[in-house]
């Protein structure tokens, strides 16, 4: 019998898991982080919320710089831009130019 590789063996396709606010409000429920310092899971959670309250405010875009991302999660700059870009990588995350601005919109269905 041939035996397959388990790291190998999913390399050939992606897979795609919705979720939704509610799960990650779920996931978080109890969670206290000991540093001021977010992690990059709790910083993703930090722009679901976001996305949520720009959504709230009727506007589809996530306003605010690297900078405040950056001061909101205790990380420095380059951190905070390299995950930004990660994300976009991802399809996430799509960053758009508004005059001197960047702003960004999580790749989300509303529903």
């Amino acid at each position: 019998m041939k035996q397959v590789n388990r790291q190998n063996q999913y390399a050939e396709f992606s897979m795609t898991i919705s979720t939704s606010r509610e799960l990650w409000r779920y996931l978080f429920r109890g969670q206290k982080n000991s540093s001021k310092k977010l992690t990059r899971v709790e910083a993703f959670h930090d722009l679901i919320e976001r996305q949520y309250a720009a959504l709230q405010e009727e506007s589809e875009y996530i306003f605010g710089s690297i900078s405040s991302l950056s001061r909101a999660w205790h990380w420095d700059r380059d951190t905070t831009s390299a995950f930004i870009t990660d994300l976009e990588e991802f399809g996430v995350v799509s960053r758009y130019d508004m005059g001197k601005r960047a702003v960004l919109k999580l790749n989300c269905t509303i529903g």
